[in-house]
This record gives C-alpha cells, sequence and structure tokens, in this order.
C-alpha cells in the first residue's frame, strides 16, 4: 500500500469546512460532538448557527483564508515528522494488527492511501473505491505529538477499512460506529478508548475474540438486536 500526504489547497481545506460544517448540523450534532473538535476556534460562530447565508459564507470564508495564509508554513513542516516517524510507525501496525486479520472483516486493504492535512481538530475519513481510501488531518491541535498522530491515523484507518463490508452494509450508525472503532484500536494500539460512548450498546457484541475472527457477524447480530429496541 502506497501513502502520500500533502497540505490540502485552500479550495479543498475551505471545501472541507464546509462539508464539515453541513455534517454536523445534519447528523453529528445529535450525539453531542462539540463542534470545536472539527474546526479553527475562530469558525466557531459559524457552527453554532443552523443556516448559512451567503452573506456569513462570504464573512467565514474571510476568516478561514487568513487562518490558512498564517499558517501554512506548519503544514509543510509536518513533512519531517510523517516521513520519519508516522509513515513507516503507520505501516508497521497496519502490517502487524490489521492485515492478518481482513479476511474475516470480508475487508480490502487500499493500494493507495492519501493523507491530506488541514486546520482544525480531529480528523476524518473516506473510503472512495477498494483501491483508494483518504484521511482528512485536521492538525492544529497534535501536529508535535507524533504518537497521538499515529493513533489518530491508525483510528481513521481503521474506519476506512470497515466502511463498506461493515458499517454500510448493516447501516451502523454513528455512535456504534465510533464505539467499535475505539474498541478495535485499543485492542491493537491501546488507544484510550473515548468516553463519550462508553456506556454504548456495542459493548456487549464487541470483544477482543469478536474483533479477530468475526467481527462483521457481531455486527449483523448487534445491529438485528439494536433495530428492535429502536
Amino acid at each position: 500500500m502506497d501513502i502520500t500526504m500533502r497540505p490540502m489547497s485552500l479550495d479543498e481545506a475551505w471545501q472541507h469546512i464546509l462539508w464539515q460544517y453541513q455534517s454536523y448540523q445534519d447528523e453529528l450534532k445529535q450525539f453531542n460532538y462539540p463542534y470545536l473538535m472539527f474546526i479553527p476556534t475562530s469558525l466557531a460562530e459559524m457552527f453554532e448557527k443552523t443556516n448559512l447565508t451567503k452573506q456569513d459564507i462570504d464573512k467565514y470564508h474571510t476568516i478561514f483564508m487568513s487562518v490558512y495564509e498564517s499558517n501554512t508554513e506548519k503544514l509543510h513542516r509536518f513533512d519531517d515528522v510523517f516521513e520519519s516517524y508516522v509513515k513507516p510507525m503507520l505501516l508497521r501496525a497496519i502490517d502487524k494488527f490489521l492485515v492478518p486479520i481482513l479476511p474475516s472483516w470480508n475487508a480490502v486493504l487500499p493500494k493507495q492511501l492519501n493523507i491530506l492535512c488541514t486546520f482544525g481538530n480531529s480528523a476524518g475519513y473516506s473510503r472512495q473505491s477498494d483501491d483508494i481510501a483518504t484521511i482528512h488531518f485536521r492538525m492544529t491541535r497534535f501536529q508535535d505529538n507524533q504518537d497521538h498522530i499515529l493513533d489518530v491515523f491508525f483510528h481513521e484507518f481503521v474506519h476506512s477499512l470497515i466502511e463498506f463490508p461493515i458499517i454500510r452494509k448493516y447501516n451502523v450508525p454513528q455512535d456504534l460506529k465510533e464505539r467499535i472503532v475505539d474498541l478495535i484500536c485499543f485492542e491493537f494500539i491501546q488507544k484510550p478508548v473515548q468516553k463519550s460512548f462508553e456506556n454504548s450498546f456495542a459493548n456487549d457484541y464487541i470483544n477482543s475474540d469478536v474483533i479477530k475472527t468475526n467481527l462483521s457477524r457481531a455486527v449483523q447480530t448487534m445491529m438485528k438486536d439494536y433495530n428492535k429496541k429502536h
């Protein structure tokens, strides 16, 4: 698998903000996600609005341009950290922990992983096809913490692996999806499990043995029971 990393262009980064805004308003808000985990703090007011006028969009675009242009050097400085530590450690963790169990997940390793960097907090992912996956890394909060960056990339890569064969197949909602991925990451790299969903419905279905042998079947059973109660 080939991994490449580059900064988003200004236009790409702004479009990502708009997409994140819509995703937050349409879905993530109902799960009590704090919007500041996604964006530069200067855009907080934007995410507090449930609708944006053209004037609003122009205003926040100007604000974001200022953030982007004053921080582009940080994006490029991340190259050294990524190439010297994060990339080789990520590949090692993927080969050691994930590749051996992909058949039991009915998952496919992409040929290409694109990492696009921008400003804000946390990260996201998309799986365009069996061959291509993308991680959107919003690096403001932890650009100098190599191990944290590695944990974040591993987490998002797990998301991309199970998106088609498990999450979409069984229509898993956002909160259960995050809990499943958190438990997988804790199993392999001991990344701390988020407290946001600690009382998750998934807890009775997802464990160490399931993760390694029959994750798809366990999620199928979980969603049958979940749908009966919701």
